[in-house]
């Protein structure tokens, strides 16, 4: 290839698809400081070294043998398995691909490509990033992209994908338990689509009859195509039972509704306002199929912010849609990738440059939260209080914190067990109010560490309780630094 070609196919238009995608990659590589992490890791391990996926509680002392509906086992043994070949820094850049690859399939969905596209899905990105981590939701985030993208080929009249759908599905209620959303998106385009057929809202509707029974015959078989999983009918009404379970819903704040007062949740507000501002310009009418998914996606996000990439999944390619028209009406420059003008090739090198400066910028950054992971895991989990624990020849049952648990599943499992860890559907609402009944010094808080037999507690520096055991004689503060400390049961009080 001649050196014009090779300057020529870093084109404007490419470029700026080209830093979007460095922009989603840089922005997902993060540390590691989901709670959950280490008992998702240490349950791969499990699975990976046993070759069976466990059915009951293995991690706990205090429900040991209690039912537990592995439902995201596939995830848990990709994820230790990549942990043991590339280790920590491995899996963030694996988990910061797979988020890429979602915002890059919602990105080819976009009109106005590649430069209000790229501002939409950017703003969107930067929306749900308060969900992002190595966490096996990512999966379910990559997979409703893959979903949607595959629907949105059909509006287009391409269902050649169609019947990828079912296996997807079988992959999908392997990986974690949100497979249901699957449904939810046919569903959604089925009922638009025969709302728009019946009341002939369009002239020419996006999908015909035809299509309708198409994709409803897909429908069918993609709901029967999570059966094939090792939990077998129990899967099925797994998410039913988070999804109504009181205590994940007061008590874990990723279930709790997005807090605008804080700066976190600050790009979804400015997504929705945008949204809301631009479908009150826009001459243009949105399907039915995006009101469904913006009323039904926009109701469960402001419930829980855990839903937050969902509603943007769904509503992106609307607003990229509804953008542009706006655009188009207001006479402002075209933008479209189609008119390209021919550029000098000084301009075409300066492209080669600027993409090498932020590749390295982006590398840079990349290496830093690399490099900053282990420090910040010293600031989100009690390190040095379980190198003591290790160390040490305390014995006995333990009290933990609700959200170190996993750690410690991690670094003690299977010579010590843990009181609770972040499997609350595994713990259930009573457990849960029992472990904060001691927590929170409720009307006999002694109970539950008599009944459990507890001897050791290791809780974070500063807690009510950990003030109250400071106080009482029976018990023995062994081990205390900022973060956490440690009491022991002396033996005969």
């Amino acid at each position: 290839m001649r050196l014009r070609e090779t300057l020529a196919a870093l084109s404007t238009e490419r470029l700026m698809t080209l830093v979007l995608l460095l922009c989603l990659f840089v922005m997902a590589a993060r540390p590691i400081v989901d709670p959950d992490f280490w008992w998702h890791l240490r349950t791969g391990q499990y699975i990976f070294e046993t070759s069976t996926i466990p059915r009951q509680d293995i991690f706990s002392h205090t429900l040991q043998g209690q039912p537990w509906v592995t439902h995201e086992w596939l995830t848990e043994v990709i994820m230790y398995v990549a942990y043991a070949i590339f280790g920590q820094g491995g899996l963030i850049l694996v988990f910061a691909g797979i988020i890429t690859a979602a915002f890059a399939l919602l990105y080819l969905q976009c009109d106005g490509r590649p430069y209000l596209a790229s501002f939409i899905v950017l703003l969107a990105a930067i929306a749900s990033a308060v969900t992002w981590g190595v966490r096996p939701q990512m999966l379910s985030l990559l997979l409703s992209a893959v979903f949607l993208y595959i629907l949105h080929l059909n509006r287009r009249g391409n269902s050649r994908y169609l019947w990828l759908l079912p296996p997807l599905m079988v992959l999908w209620a392997n990986l974690h338990g949100s497979f249901f959303l699957g449904l939810v998106y046919l569903s959604a385009h089925i009922f638009g689509a025969t709302l728009d057929n019946v009341f002939a809202r369009r002239q020419q509707p996006l999908l015909t009859w035809k299509d309708i029974r198409r994709l409803t015959a897909v429908t069918l078989v993609t709901a029967a195509a999570p059966i094939l999983n090792p939990n077998g009918i129990r899967l099925l009404i797994y998410p039913f039972g988070t999804l109504g379970s009181p205590a994940m819903q007061q008590y874990i704040m990723e279930w709790f509704s997005p807090d605008f007062h804080l700066a976190q949740f600050q790009p979804f507000a400015l997504y929705v306002l945008i949204l809301i501002t631009i479908l009150g310009l826009s001459r243009s009418r949105p399907t039915t199929t995006d009101f469904i998914f913006m009323l039904g996606f926009g109701y469960a996000s402001l419930r829980s912010a855990r839903l937050i990439p969902f509603f943007l999944l769904t509503t992106t390619p609307m607003l990229a849609r509804q953008l542009l028209h706006v655009w188009r009406d207001w006479g402002l420059p075209n933008l479209s990738i189609t008119h390209r003008r021919t550029r000098g090739r000084a301009f075409l090198v300066a492209n080669w440059v600027l993409l090498a400066v932020l590749l390295l910028g982006g590398a840079a950054l990349a290496g830093h939260a690399l490099v900053g992971n282990a420090a910040a895991q010293l600031d989100a989990f009690p390190v040095a209080a379980v190198d003591f624990l290790e160390e040490s020849e305390t014995s006995g049952n333990i009290y933990n914190l609700y959200h170190w648990g996993g750690y410690l599943v991690w670094r003690l499992y299977p010579e010590r067990k843990v009181f609770i860890d972040g499997r609350a559907d595994v713990y259930g609402d009573a457990f849960i109010d029992e472990y904060l009944q001691v927590y929170q010094l409720r009307q006999a808080w002694q109970e539950p560490l008599d009944r459990y037999d507890v001897s050791v507690a290791i809780m974070d520096q500063g807690s009510p309780l950990s003030t109250m055991l400071s106080e009482r004689s029976e018990w023995l503060r062994a081990y205390a630094d900022e973060q956490a400390v440690i009491f022991i049961r002396q033996e005969g009080d």
